[in-house]
């Protein structure tokens, strides 16, 4: 939604959105919350004010698994410049590796188990 866009004229855009199910809007910046829910509540839309998500520091969950860029990219299937990128600033991980990051910070040894299962309907490799 553009800014200063009358509330009527959002409402219908954002109603395109909703038809499916429900929809999440990102605003940079409102000035004030409680006019905006008020403004929403009279077209029926409902206001949740939603965090930012976690940001997962990935050297310091690597570090504090004793792994060295090349070992934690290797064993949970990341690609070391990426890696390397990430924790030098260079780039974010988008959401879903952020998500995945979490998941490897809260439950490392989950990942690992979930890595090493065999995915449905492949042939396991031959023993050498």
């Amino acid at each position: 939604m553009k800014r200063h866009l009358p509330i009527r004229e959002a409402k219908a855009a954002a109603e395109r959105l909703f038809d499916e199910g429900r929809a999440v809007v990102e605003l940079p910046m409102v000035e004030s919350i409680d006019a905006l829910r008020g403004e929403l509540a009279a077209c029926k839309v409902e206001v949740r004010v939603v965090p930012p998500p976690y940001k997962v520091d990935t050297r310091h969950v690597r570090d504090r698994m004793h792994m060295s860029q090349e070992q934690f990219a290797l064993e949970f299937g990341l690609e070391l410049a990426t890696l390397r990128n990430w924790e030098q600033g260079r780039s974010e991980p988008d959401t879903a590796a952020n998500a995945y990051l979490l998941m490897i910070d809260r439950d490392p040894d989950a990942v690992r188990r979930a890595l090493a299962e065999e995915a449905p309907g492949r042939e396991s490799a031959p023993a050498m």
